[in-house]
């Protein structure tokens, strides 16, 4: 991604077998912040007799929205344990054939092992993406158009970069998304305004990301606590 960076991060104090993408989710929800329905397989705990079975229960539990300009189909995210949570990949973005998710489903299973866990959870129809790292003195957020993983995976230098100044309260915008060689704003003042409720609740050293829907909805997916080397 641009400057964000998601290295060297824990969950949980660095504990081994934490399942980073579930804690995070989890300590969103536990915060109060709005976070896309999601499902989780986790073959371990349940253990199903017939995995496509138990699979379709949690496809259709979490079901898969069509809402355009909301939430369009889901994506397939796999959660392992410690360091191994990093080596993980999602299955895509806006899947939305039945079919289609028990198939990537099933595929992450194979991948994966017994070890790991699947998320299936809704994809944001979203009109601009991107992450936020809180500092002690200030939260900086990236940001472009559209979903967010060319940013956040580093295929992208052409981005929307914003800073807010905790002490102040102020925003400064400290690089611009060009298009057509021209300035294309991406965050908007309430989108800025939505963000920074969230920030204050948030404690220092946290990297999230985010999607706010073509609706102008803000939801979040991923949150990791940034290890203290001195603590």
């Amino acid at each position: 991604m641009g400057n964000l960076q998601k290295t060297d991060l824990s969950g949980a104090n660095a504990v081994d077998q934490i399942y980073q993408k579930i804690w995070g989710l989890k300590k969103l929800e536990k915060m109060g912040f709005p976070v896309p329905p999601y499902e989780i397989i986790d073959i371990t705990k349940d253990k199903p007799e017939n995995l496509r079975d138990y699979s379709l229960r949690k496809i259709d539990k979490v079901k898969i929205p069509h809402e355009v300009g909301d939430r369009m189909g889901v994506t397939i995210r796999v959660s392992m344990p410690g360091q191994l949570d990093k080596l993980a990949k999602h299955g895509g973005l806006h899947v939305i054939e039945e079919s289609e998710v028990l198939k990537k489903v099933l595929d992450k299973y194979k991948e994966y092992g017994p070890n790991s866990k699947i998320l299936i959870q809704h994809t944001v129809d979203a009109r601009c993406s991107g992450a936020i790292l809180k500092e002690d003195a200030h939260c900086v957020i990236e940001t472009i158009p559209g979903d967010a993983p060319p940013l956040l995976e580093g295929h992208s230098t052409n981005y929307e970069k914003w800073v807010f100044l905790l002490k102040s309260g102020l925003w400064q915008k400290e690089r611009a998304y060009v298009a057509n060689n021209q300035e294309l704003p991406v965050l908007t003042r309430d989108d800025l305004q939505k963000l920074e409720r969230c920030l204050k609740l948030l404690t220092s050293d946290a990297y999230l990301e985010w999607s706010i829907s073509k609706k102008g909805e803000l939801f979040f997916y991923e949150y990791c606590k940034l290890i203290n080397p001195s603590g």
